[in-house]
């Protein structure tokens, strides 16, 4: 009876046993790398809505469900509605705002911030009847 030997290669053994080492990228292995953590102050946003939310339409039909937006900060009524032939709307689900340009909206829209604008502006005070 004759024996034999075979000769197996051990897949699990590395040529190179270096190979699956880990190796470090720069600075110690101890940890001592440390982010320093600030502590912002948060930003405060506030809107001044004009109208409820409403159905916005372009000369396109496209409808956008959002409210209307002053430029600034409302002093009595004077809240600037319209700036550089732009208005601001707060759409619906969102948080940002959209500057949407006068030209795009359909005429009856144009026409409503039109009364909004006006009945927002100062009315002059009645002058005395002098005898």
């Amino acid at each position: 009876m004759s024996s034999a030997i075979a000769q197996v290669q051990n897949p699990l053994l590395p040529k190179t046993p270096t190979a699956f080492e880990t190796r470090n990228a720069g600075g110690t292995a101890q940890g001592d790398v440390s982010v320093e953590k600030k502590e912002g102050k948060p930003t405060k946003i506030t809107y001044t809505a004009v109208t409820d939310s409403r159905d916005w339409k372009d000369t396109t039909g496209k409808v956008i469900r959002a409210r209307l937006l002053a430029f600034d900060a409302a002093k009595g009524d004077e809240a600037n509605l319209v700036r550089d032939g732009k208005i601001r709307l707060l759409i619906d689900g969102t948080k940002n705002f959209s500057l949407l340009s006068l030209e795009k909206l359909c005429t009856e829209d144009r026409a409503y911030i039109g009364t909004l604008a006006d009945a927002r502006k100062p009315k002059a005070s009645p002058q005395k009847a002098t005898e």
